[in-house]
């Protein structure tokens, strides 16, 4: 990841994509797992409802620790794909806390 690209937020995936349908781990969990070639200790999982002749599908989202790892997109026929979130989440603020000692500080 370049330096100028901002890094992807817990809070950003939620306000696009809403909470998701099923969690495995959390940030907490201690022990590391391997899936679709990445290491993460958190999944989670999306269902997206079709819309008229479009099937729906899953979407699940990678983490390690706070940090994200990667977005796949589980096909209607099984196959899965890997995504480049970014763009899908083009605009979303992150609504990242700043404590009011850190902005006297800049200013």
């Amino acid at each position: 990841m370049s330096t100028a690209e901002e890094p992807i937020r817990r809070n950003m995936v939620v306000q696009r994509w809403g909470t998701p349908d099923a969690t495995v781990g959390s940030v907490n969990e201690p022990r590391e797992r391997s899936e679709n070639g990445v290491c993460f200790n958190e999944r989670w999982l999306y269902r997206v409802r079709g819309h008229g002749s479009q099937p729906g599908y899953e979407r699940i989202v990678y983490w390690l620790r706070y940090d994200f790892v990667a977005s796949f997109v589980i096909e209607p026929d099984g196959s899965v794909v890997r995504e480049e979130p970014r763009a899908l989440l083009a605009g979303v603020r992150d609504r990242l806390y700043l404590p009011p000692s850190a902005t006297r500080a800049e200013t």
